[in-house]
């Protein structure tokens, strides 16, 4: 190349076309990539767009020492780390600020948005991602990780509408939501998927080891005027707490702390064996010695895929450790958890459209 540059592999990197690059940068796709195959140098302004349509600097673009002797921290404040896979064909940025577990970052992207790319990712890792609040899914995605070096899973937080909104726009493999089956025909409005059941558990009520309220045994919300550690909107465990006001009649914000939301059902059990809260509702294996736990319902969690993300190595790499004895067995030992489900598909039949 007689002008060196990154330009193709940041756009590759940031799920870009040719042409919507170019249309950012204000220049013509042939001009694009002219400037990709190192053949003509752009002028200051364009080189200033494509850095700021590649989230990055204008030195990482274009000065080959920049970008390779920068040291770590130097420059910019780096506030975020992102990690990279690809979605249908798409390569997809996510940060980790979600992430259920420890994961190297691809990338560090500083508050103004610009990002530092620490790899290059040239698709022979294939990356899953999975969303969703199950514990479990944790675990899932280390099984992953033993597997060997072919394959990668992250675990993302999110809510089941979170998840399945991830799912639709292109955000993630793997939405995890749980519930009945009615609960998660409802969340998929339609849409044809696959959709395997990963285990069998009860969501409950998680109060004080020694329930001094006699929650849910004697008295409910209207007697004992808990005060309540909540999940996020959208989060099943939330829409369990909303039932149960409507069915006492009483409004949430009659509740003390009914707006204190914590991300993870761990956090639920956390607030309550500390002192944060008299109540909340959280999973079955999320629950401690240090807290007393009142089933309410059995739940399923559901992993919902869509049928052109079956044949992705990773996804695939899920779909047999959902067969996996040694895997249903660590599975069952780390809930408790009923894995005599695990794999069973559910049957959705996709709205036809008119």
């Amino acid at each position: 190349m007689k002008f060196p540059n990154a330009v193709r592999p940041l756009r590759e990197m940031a799920g870009l076309t040719r042409s919507e690059l170019a249309r950012r940068a204000g220049i013509t796709p042939q001009a694009l990539g002219l400037i990709e195959q190192g053949r003509v140098s752009p002028s200051t302004h364009v080189a200033l767009r494509l850095a700021k349509a590649l989230s990055t600097t204008v030195e990482s673009l274009f000065d080959p020492e920049q970008r390779t002797v920068t040291p770590p921290g130097a420059g910019r404040l780096r506030t975020e780390r992102v990690v990279l896979a690809e979605i249908a064909g798409v390569r997809v940025a996510r940060s980790l600020e979600d992430s259920a577990q420890p994961v190297p970052s691809d990338g560090l992207r500083d508050e103004s948005g610009c990002t530092d790319w620490m790899t290059s990712f040239d698709g022979s890792m294939a990356r899953v991602f999975l969303s969703g609040c199950d514990p479990a899914l944790s675990l899932l995605a280390a099984w992953v990780n033993r597997q060997g070096r072919a394959c990668e899973a992250v675990h993302f937080l999110a809510t089941n509408a979170g998840a399945m909104a991830e799912l639709e726009s292109g955000r993630t493999h793997i939405a995890s939501v749980h519930g009945t089956k009615d609960d998660v025909r409802s969340l998929l409005h339609g849409r044809d998927a696959v959709v395997l059941s990963l285990a069998r558990w009860r969501m409950g009520w998680v109060v004080p080891r020694d329930n001094p309220r006699r929650w849910m045994i004697e008295t409910g919300f209207r007697e004992a005027r808990p005060r309540i550690v909540n999940r996020p909107r959208g989060a099943g465990a939330r829409a369990l707490v909303d039932e149960a006001l409507r069915r006492e009649g009483v409004r949430a914000d009659e509740i003390a702390g009914y707006d204190l939301e914590v991300k993870t059902h761990q956090a639920v059990v956390q607030a309550v064996a500390f002192g944060g809260a008299d109540v909340g509702v959280a999973h079955e294996a999320a629950a401690t010695s240090e807290v007393a736990f009142v089933p309410i319902r059995e739940e399923t969690t559901w992993l919902v895929m869509k049928r052109a993300s079956l044949h992705h190595p990773g996804v695939q790499q899920v779909l047999d450790l959902l067969q996996s004895d040694r895997f249903r067995r660590d599975l069952a030992a780390f809930g408790p958890y009923d894995v005599s489900v695990t794999g069973a598909e559910m049957h959705v039949k996709s709205r036809r459209k008119t």
